[in-house]
């Protein structure tokens, strides 16, 4: 399954999101899942690494029906 992910290295995108901490030099540790129309489907606000990425992929397996 091919889909495209965003590196933000200027914080345009957790600005606009509310994730940014400049302070700090990184953002909240968050996941956006946005689908082909630009609408945001699923959010995962409090990450937790062991069993994200799983959790995500299942996210959008769902979305797109893959």
């Amino acid at each position: 399954m091919r889909f495209p992910l965003i590196c933000d290295t200027d914080y345009t995108i957790a600005t606009a999101f509310a994730v940014a901490r400049r302070l700090v030099g990184v953002a909240k540790r968050t996941t956006f899942v946005i689908d082909a129309d630009g609408t945001l489907r699923e959010q995962f606000l409090k990450v937790t690494p062991r069993g994200h990425a799983a959790e995500v992929l299942a996210a959008v397996k769902e979305i797109w029906g893959r």
